[in-house]
Order: C-alpha cells, then sequence, then structure tokens
C-alpha cells in the first residue's frame, strides 16, 4: 500500500526540530493573506500539534498543547483562550488513543485527524457562540477536510530528516 509506515529505524527525534516546527507554524499563521483565502486553509498549529502528539506524546502533551493554544490566540488575534481549550481537549482525545494510531496506517490516521480537527473546530465554534458571535456557516469545517487530506504529506515531510540511510 502506498500509505504504509516505514519499515526501517527512525533516528531520535531531536526536540529543536520539534520546537523549530512550531515556530514555523507560528510565522505560516502571521503571514497577511487575502480575505477569502483564510477560509479554506487548515489550522498548521493543531496539525502540528496533534502529529507531535500522536508521535512524541512525552515531549509534546496537553500542557504544551494549552501554551500553544495561548500562542495561537494572540497570533491570530482570536477570543483569549479559545485556542488553547480546543487543543487541550483535542490533544488529550489524541493522547487516549495514541498507542491505536501509531500502528494505523497513514490513510487511517488521517481519518482519525479528520474526526480531531472537526472537534477542534466545532470546540472553538462553541467558545465563540457562548461568548454571544453568530454561527459563522458550514464552510468553517473545511479546513479539517483539508488538514486530513495534507496529513499524509505532512508526516513524510516531517520523518525525512530522520530516517536512517543506510550505506
Amino acid at each position: 500500500m502506498p500509505f504504509e509506515r516505514p519499515k526501517e529505524l527512525l533516528k531520535p527525534v531531536k526536540r529543536r526540530f520539534i520546537y523549530l516546527t512550531f515556530v514555523i507554524a507560528v510565522l505560516a499563521e502571521l503571514i497577511p493573506l487575502p480575505a477569502g483565502s483564510t477560509r479554506w486553509l487548515p489550522d498548521l498549529i493543531g496539525l502540528l500539534l496533534l502529529y507531535w502528539v500522536i508521535n512524541q506524546p512525552r515531549r509534546i502533551n496537553i500542557g504544551s498543547a494549552f501554551l500553544l493554544g495561548l500562542v495561537a490566540d494572540v497570533a491570530t488575534a482570536g477570543l483569549f483562550g479559545q485556542h488553547a481549550l480546543a487543543y487541550s481537549i483535542t490533544s488529550y482525545l489524541a493522547l487516549r488513543q495514541q498507542r491505536q494510531l501509531v500502528m494505523f496506517n497513514l490513510g487511517q490516521q488521517a481519518l482519525a485527524v479528520l474526526g480531531l480537527m472537526l472537534a477542534n473546530q466545532a470546540i472553538m465554534v462553541a467558545v465563540r457562540m457562548v461568548s454571544g458571535a453568530a454561527f459563522v456557516g458550514w464552510g468553517y469545517f473545511l479546513p479539517p477536510l483539508i488538514a486530513a487530506l495534507l496529513w499524509p504529506l505532512l508526516t513524510k515531510l516531517l520523518l525525512l530528516p530522520y530516517r536512517q540511510h543506510s550505506v
């Protein structure tokens, strides 16, 4: 199958690399884009957070998710705490099933990520509606689908530096 996990051993992941990926994701959130283009873009910080929670649960956990959520709230100028709450809950859900998720192939993982990212968006919509905002529309739930489609590519890219090259 094309979505199979690699069978070779991987080098250990460096903490610096994990932090660098989050810095790049936050900087990507800060890039000014045309008004209509943000409707389909996935939450890169949330997607990376799920990747690292699933693949490195001892290094990135619910506390990290909460802190990254606060950073995302500041970066996106959103309601303070909504990303932190959503990231914490979705990280908890991912950690509950982490041992199963790492055994799935990339297609199955993408489906799980779709569910987690939909939960993430639903929590953010609920927080906004509780604070008095109107429902943003069903188009708000398109980015999780894009994120699930990008999951195999993201996984392949983040594994590239850690593959053992046999000589």
